[in-house]
């Protein structure tokens, strides 16, 4: 089976840079994208803990 990107994987790192950004200038934003990046990233990395063979970029995922 050929490998595949994590379906998130770019938004949730576009997500956490975001909510740096957004939490230096206004508090609101930044906790909104924060919230959203979380809820995101749980999401794939239990889809990637199911077959990790499958996925490749799992390190976005992380950082």
């Amino acid at each position: 089976m050929e490998k595949q990107n994590l379906p998130n994987a770019t938004l949730i790192l576009v997500m956490g840079i975001l909510s740096i950004v957004g939490a230096c200038c206004y508090a609101l934003p930044g906790l909104l994208f924060g919230i959203i990046g979380l809820v995101l990233a749980t999401k794939d990395t239990k889809l990637y803990k199911q077959a990790p063979d499958n996925y490749l970029n799992y390190g976005n995922v992380q950082a």
